[in-house]
C-alpha cells in the first residue's frame, strides 16, 4: 500500500511541455546541430525522465558540468556525444576517452593533460572553451595567440567543438554580445577548424547570423523564461504546489513569524502553507510575493521557515483557502521567473532548488495531444 503523501510540496512536471519545447527551438535554430543541457539533474527534473525523452526526439548532444554527471547521462543515452563544461575538473583524460566522453577545455593548463593522453594512446575528442567576455571559464586573447603561433599543444585532438558563453546572454540583441561574437570568430578562424557553438536559450531566440553550428539549450527546454524583453514562445513546464495545512482568522496587530517579522495592519485571514525554504524557495523577497489558490494571488506574508509560508487570504472567496487546498507557488498561473525576480534571483536559482527539494511528479502528455503535437 503506497504511503500518503497529500501533505507534501510537489513539483508537477510536463513532460508534453518539455516535447514541444524541444520542437519549437529546433524549429527556431538555423544550425545544424541542437544539443541539451541537462546540467544539475536537468535543471531539478531528473535526468532519468529527460534524457530518454529527448532521445527521443532527435537529440544526441548532450551538455553536463562534471563527470559524474556525463556518466550518468552516457547509462541512459549511450551513443549520444557528452560534453562536460568543467573540463576535466580533476579527473583523469583516460577516464573521457574510457567513456567516450567529452572535455570541453576551460583553461590552457589542461592542453598539456590531453596531448599527453593522446601521444600515449591515440587521438581524443575534446571541446574548447573561450572567455570572449564573460570572465569566467575558457582560453584568453593571449592563449589563442600563443597557439596561434605555436599549434603543437592542439596536436593528437579532435576538436568537437569551441564554445563560448554570452555575458549578455538574456538580451540577443545587445551590442556586448555582438563584440562577443565577433571575438569569437576571429579568435576561432586563427585555429585548426572546428564547429563553433555560439548560442544557448536565449541565443537561439537570438538574430539566425549568429546560431552558427551547435546551439545547447537548456532553460528553454524546461519552460524558464531568459529574455524577460521579449518573450519566447515557450510553454511552463513545471509547476510547484504545496498544501495550506491551518486556516486562521487574526486581529489586527497580530505578530506573524519568528521575532514578528510580520504584524498585520488589519483583521486579517492567514493561511499557512507547507513549503518553505527548505523546499526550494527562496528565504526571503525584495518585493511582494504571491501564491495562488485557485487561480487567484495571495500576498505571501511573514519570513519563510524551512517547511512553512503564509499567505494573506483575507481577499479571497470564502471557502476556497481552506486546509488541503492546493496552493501554486510557479507554473501557468505565475511563471518561475516572476516569482524569482520578486526575490532577486534568477528563475533557474528556484527551479534547480525545487527539483532537488521536492517530491517530482511527472505528466505524460495523452495520446491525443501527441498526435495534435506531431
Amino acid at each position: 500500500m503506497p504511503e500518503p503523501t497529500a501533505d507534501l510540496a510537489t513539483l508537477e512536471i510536463d513532460l508534453g511541455a518539455v516535447r514541444q519545447n524541444w520542437r519549437t527551438v529546433r524549429a527556431q535554430y538555423r544550425g545544424p546541430t541542437l544539443g541539451a543541457v541537462v546540467k544539475q539533474n536537468a535543471y531539478g527534473f531528473g535526468l532519468s525522465r529527460i534524457v530518454p525523452l529527448l532521445s527521443s526526439l532527435g537529440c544526441r548532444d548532450f551538455w553536463v558540468v562534471c563527470i559524474e554527471e556525463a556518466l550518468a547521462v552516457r547509462t541512459l543515452a549511450p551513443d549520444a556525444r557528452v560534453f562536460v563544461l568543467h573540463g576535466l575538473a580533476g579527473a583523469a583524460p583516460a577516464d573521457f576517452r574510457a567513456h567516450r566522453i567529452i572535455p570541453v577545455l576551460m583553461d590552457a593548463s589542461e592542453l598539456p593533460r590531453v596531448q599527453a593522453e593522446a601521444a600515449a594512446r591515440g587521438p581524443l575528442d575534446v571541446a574548447i572553451q573561450f572567455d570572449t567576455g564573460l570572465s569566467r571559464l575558457g582560453l584568453s586573447r593571449a592563449d589563442v595567440k600563443r597557439l596561434r603561433d605555436d599549434p603543437s599543444p592542439l596536436a593528437g585532438l579532435r576538436i568537437a567543438a569551441y564554445v563560448t558563453h554570452l555575458a549578455h546572454f538574456s538580451n540577443p540583441v545587445a551590442r556586448h554580445n555582438d563584440w562577443q561574437w565577433r571575438r569569437f570568430r576571429a579568435w576561432t578562424q586563427a585555429l585548426p577548424p572546428a564547429p563553433l557553438s555560439f548560442c544557448a536559450s536565449a541565443g537561439v531566440f537570438g538574430p539566425p547570423e549568429r546560431h552558427a553550428h551547435h546551439a545547447r539549450v537548456g532553460s528553454a527546454l524546461y519552460g524558464v523564461e531568459t529574455t524577460p524583453s521579449s518573450r519566447q514562445p515557450i510553454l511552463p513546464a513545471a509547476r510547484l504546489t504545496a498544501p495550506i495545512l491551518r486556516v486562521m482568522d487574526v486581529p489586527a496587530g497580530t505578530e506573524v513569524g519568528y521575532g514578528g517579522v510580520y504584524r498585520t495592519p488589519q483583521p486579517a485571514r492567514l493561511a499557512h502553507v507547507g513549503v518553505g525554504y527548505g523546499g526550494g524557495l527562496p528565504f526571503s523577497f525584495q518585493r511582494q510575493a504571491y501564491g495562488y489558490v485557485g487561480g487567484l494571488p495571495a500576498p505571501i506574508v511573514s519570513g519563510l521557515a524551512m517547511s512553512l509560508m503564509t499567505l494573506d487570504v483575507s481577499g479571497l472567496p470564502e471557502g476556497l483557502a481552506v486546509p488541503g487546498a492546493q496552493v501554486e507557488l510557479f507554473g501557468p498561473a505565475q511563471p518561475v521567473d516572476i516569482l524569482a525576480a520578486a526575490a532577486g534571483v534568477a528563475p533557474n536559482v528556484v527551479m534547480v532548488s525545487a527539483g532537488a527539494r521536492t517530491r517530482r511528479v511527472y505528466l505524460e502528455p495523452s495520446e491525443e495531444k501527441l498526435r495534435v503535437a506531431r
